[in-house]
């Protein structure tokens, strides 16, 4: 099983990021992680954050074609990103993963992600603001 970040750059691509993966994809523990800096991957990637804070769905898959299947579905694989593919001072395979995600805010519901975004005025890069996919309204009663 593979511990995924996606960084999502805008709120249609959130949405789009939802309904690919609550649409029947073997996915499970899905979170979100809110940085305040910039992340890079060990492969020279850099996520940057917008007006402060970076959005990442944080997921777990078996799925071995994953980045395969976002590209088919227009999403971006090259914001995909394994938990433990994430540069950090903490090369212990064993803590790495607690230190990333304890170095962003963690959010398990949408409600209370949407309403961090809300009360901090985030904006994703294309300027839109964050709001919660009919997807996950419907499947978690929000």
């Amino acid at each position: 099983m593979v511990d995924w970040l996606y960084f999502v750059q805008s709120n249609n691509e959130y949405h789009d990021l939802m309904s690919f993966l609550l649409g029947g994809r073997d996915v499970s523990g899905t979170n979100y992680l809110v940085f305040s800096e910039d992340v890079e991957s060990d492969d020279g990637r850099v996520f940057h954050t917008s007006g402060g804070y970076l959005l990442a769905v944080n997921f777990l898959s078996y799925a071995s074609d994953l980045e395969a299947e976002l590209d088919k579905v227009g999403l971006n694989s090259g914001s995909l990103v394994d938990l433990y593919k994430i540069v950090c001072e903490d090369s212990d395979p064993l803590t790495k993963a607690i230190t990333i995600t304890e170095s962003a805010k963690n959010f398990i519901w949408e409600k209370k992600l949407e309403k961090f975004a809300v009360g901090k005025h985030f904006k994703f890069n294309d300027g839109s603001a964050l709001t919660i996919p009919l997807i996950c309204r419907e499947k978690f009663n929000l």
